[in-house]
């Protein structure tokens, strides 16, 4: 019934980092960061992988199911910007290239997306990690980000 009213969004994203030659030194602004409501849900930004310095390779990836509100647009017109959202979201950040599949990190969870004019948006999410590392610093729980590229 009303399947118009629901959205799947399939996501990903990755890179590498390659150094030209040997004497050229990787600096901590070109590393990557991965972790947080922009890419892998369910853990604080840049906490997922290899530590505080970042990685040089990293992927993500999201599946997420959206759908009107219930009775929208009630409650002064509000409704036609908001959306309830499920999610599953993966990722891996590595500092050896060959090990960037091997512990992917995997999130679900729920939540309410608030469209912010055109190009932003709000989201306020309540995110569960079901697959981590120790290394990890990981957020059960609550967690609101606002952007332009989400996962």
């Amino acid at each position: 019934k009303q399947w118009y009213q629901r959205r799947v969004a399939i996501t990903a994203g990755g890179g590498i980092l390659h150094r030209t030659s040997a004497e050229n030194r990787t600096w901590i602004t070109d590393k990557f960061f991965c972790g947080g409501p922009g890419s892998v849900r369910g853990f604080f930004a840049d906490g997922v992988g290899a530590g505080q310095c970042g990685g040089i390779a990293h992927w993500g990836a999201g599946l997420s199911l959206t759908r009107k509100l219930p009775y929208s647009p009630h409650i002064w017109g509000l409704g036609r910007f908001m959306r309830l959202h499920s999610f599953v979201n993966a990722g891996s950040l590595v500092s050896d290239r060959n090990d960037l599949f091997k512990n992917p990190r995997v999130s679900v969870g729920s939540g309410l997306i608030i469209k912010v004019g055109n190009a932003m948006k709000m989201e306020i999410n309540y995110a569960v990690p079901i697959k981590y590392q120790p290394s990890d610093v990981v957020n059960h729980g609550l967690q609101f980000g606002i952007g332009v590229n989400f996962m």
